[in-house]
């Protein structure tokens, strides 16, 4: 991802964990812990975790080795806030990110999220155009070596109804979406493209939980949004996975 995406990403976290007041953060995955110097600077009692510790340089924040596929280093309701910006993408099972993040919130605890917004009208014509939404494309490295396909970072596109839904049953609560930025606001084109949209689905209507959620999908932070970020509270503990 772009530096500069990544920049205004980190401004409008920091934006929102401004009005949060101070407590246990953990910023996972950490990448090299820039974000979590940040986060401190609010006052918050801040930890990194990643499964690449080399990567860190922030010299001031205590960071663990967590591997987000499997059961995070951490007790139960540990954390009052997790950060996870950039990273339920590349994971094999988000379902299993979430249920660890509920585990080690305090009942309230807050979780502020972000993935690539797929569901943006910009990803949706090019996954029309190209066969893959932004910043997936075509999913493939080639070992020049050996001829065989490598890892790939970006490998689970999560949009906003795949994430609402695992979140949901996760025993959280969506607080509310934003965006770092917005792309093809005013474009003709795109602004097209929304009208015609608004015009079809008008039968979710009659059903109040569909209408909330398409409003959300008509929503400019849904069509033109760079990223998705999404703040969830926890309200239910769940059951542990095994």
């Amino acid at each position: 991802m772009k530096k500069d995406t990544m920049s205004a990403l980190h401004d409008k976290v920091i934006e929102l964990l401004s009005n949060e007041k101070p407590g246990k953060v953990l910023d996972v995955p950490a990448s090299e812990g820039i974000l979590a110097q940040r986060i401190q600077k609010l006052g918050h009692d801040v930890r990194c975790g990643d499964i690449d510790l080399s990567r860190l340089k922030a010299t001031t924040v205590r960071c663990d080795y967590v591997d987000l596929n499997k059961r995070w280093p951490y007790e139960d309701g540990f954390l009052d806030i997790v950060i996870c910006t950039e990273g339920i993408e590349h994971l094999e099972n988000p379902w299993h990110v979430i249920r660890e993040i509920n585990r080690v919130l305090k009942i309230e605890g807050v979780l502020f999220l972000s993935t690539p917004n797929v569901l943006s009208l910009k990803s949706r014509l090019s996954y029309l155009l190209y066969g893959y939404p932004n910043y997936f494309h075509y999913m493939i490295e080639i070992d020049p070596n050996t001829g065989k396909d490598l890892a790939v970072d970006h490998i689970n596109p999560v949009g906003f109804l795949e994430l609402r839904h695992i979140l949901c049953r996760s025993g959280f609560r969506i607080e509310f979406i934003e965006t770092n930025h917005y792309q093809k606001r005013l474009s003709l084109l795109y602004n097209f493209l929304k009208l015609i949209m608004i015009t079809r689905g008008r039968s979710a209507q009659e059903d109040t939980a569909k209408a909330g959620v398409r409003k959300i999908l008509l929503s400019d932070r849904i069509l033109f949004g760079e990223n998705l970020i999404v703040k969830a509270k926890k309200v239910t503990e769940i059951a542990k996975d095994p």
